[in-house]
């Protein structure tokens, strides 16, 4: 049974609460072209304020309409909400993409289909759980008995809010996230059939005793040793590391010195752990070098899976995109074709609750704030300058690393 409260949260939480951070976007745009302050002007960020509140009005009036003339069905039109809030935001300086409306119009046929038994909060029951399916062979026994968050889903709303309607199944790896996550490569499962757990750049991790992260990539330091590098905030010094595609391995590294400044974790490997610098079709063959201000890069995360986007603004240690990332997407790999250029570290919009402005599901499309990533090669230089674990790093050979194949 779907509840007012959460029909109201499809319609406005995901996209126009997002419509803030582009707000902020314009803002950080005119004042680069007029060389204001960044405390000089918020006019983009009042402006998408404004836009939220205009779209919270809207849905509320829908809604109203819904119950009071129920079982007439009302006309759903999420896309002309959405280009109702572009034409606006451009006003504030902000140019976003349109909709690509074979998907709004699917989760508006969704969100019909669900009316005739919308509730009210005060006569609204619990909701029946979405239903979960048993994954595809040949991952279900491996998948299902090593990740508690590896849920398979068959309701029309998931795969709606996935952007994949006329799918079977979906799947959710990361609480929170609607879309459909990356699965497990076949390379992950060959190296756990040998007791190992593979790494390389993209794979996601469980960091201590329940947290999500991706790593940016694997590879030795000077002294031979095998590492990771993730983000810093995913934890602390001694926390033992998994990989979640390969969690029934057990613990394969340890956190062994975390930045705040740069905000890397540096992970150091043990001797079931296999390194590889191409993982679930992202592969990295160079580090470093930067990335230009409107140069399109990528990146890979388990919370939202793969995409591409322009840079806003980068220096020579971190850089702001408009890629998709939200929790999960933590040290995720920021690559331009097959050279690493940073990973995810994490929201632009450095205000209270600005999670709540992430990237939650693809029918936001750009509609979301803007990701910090860190550049790879001020994190490099850091780990040379300081010496010990991490320094002289270097990426693995291109076939994965095997210390008890004997290869």
């Amino acid at each position: 049974m779907v509840s007012l409260r959460r029909l109201r949260k499809y319609l406005v939480g995901g996209v126009f609460l997002a419509a803030v951070s582009l707000g902020g976007a314009a803002t950080a745009n005119a004042q680069e072209a007029t060389g204001e302050s960044a405390e000089a002007s918020s006019t983009g960020i009042d402006a998408a304020t404004e836009i939220h509140e205009q779209a919270r009005h809207q849905a509320d009036q829908l809604l109203d309409g819904v119950l009071s003339t129920a079982p007439a069905l009302p006309e759903i039109d999420s896309a002309a909400f959405i280009d109702d809030a572009r034409s606006q935001l451009a006003v504030a300086g902000v140019q976003v993409p349109g909709v690509d409306e074979s998907l709004t119009d699917s989760i508006d046929r969704a969100l019909v289909d669900a009316v005739p038994v919308l509730t009210t909060p005060e006569q609204a029951v619990p909701e029946a759980p979405a239903a979960e399916l048993p994954a595809p062979a040949p991952e279900t026994e491996r998948a299902l008995a090593s990740d508690p968050n590896y849920r398979w889903r068959d309701d029309l709303a998931s795969k709606a809010l996935a952007g994949k309607p006329t799918a079977d199944h979906v799947l959710h790896r990361v609480p929170g996230s609607q879309f459909d996550a990356p699965r497990i490569p076949d390379e992950s499962n060959f190296a756990a059939s040998r007791g190992n757990s593979l790494y390389g750049p993209g794979t996601p991790l469980y960091v201590g005793e329940d947290t999500m992260c991706t790593l940016a990539v694997a590879g030795t330091d000077a002294a031979g040793r095998k590492v990771g590098i993730t983000a810093g905030h995913c934890g602390v010094p001694g926390e033992p590391v998994y990989s979640a595609d390969s969690w029934q391995v057990g613990p394969s590294g340890t956190v062994v010195e975390t930045n705040g400044y740069y905000d890397y974790a540096l992970i150091e490997l043990g001797s079931n752990a296999e390194l590889t610098r191409s993982y679930n079709g992202v592969t990295v063959d160079e580090l470093g070098g930067g990335v230009r201000q409107g140069e399109t890069v990528c990146k890979q995360g388990v919370a939202t899976g793969a995409d591409c986007a322009v840079t806003w603004a980068s220096n020579p240690e971190v850089q702001i995109t408009q890629l998709c990332a939200m929790n999960g997407d933590s040290g995720a790999p920021v690559f331009t074709g097959t050279r690493l250029v940073g990973f995810v570290s994490g929201g632009a919009i450095p205000i209270p609750g600005a999670q709540f402005l992430s990237c939650r599901t693809p029918l936001q499309g750009p509609v979301h704030a803007p990701t910090t990533s860190i550049d790879i090669g001020a994190v490099l230089a850091d780990l040379d300058a300081r010496g010990g674990v991490g320094a002289g790093f270097t990426l693995p050979p291109a076939r994965p690393v095997d210390d008890n194949s004997g290869r």
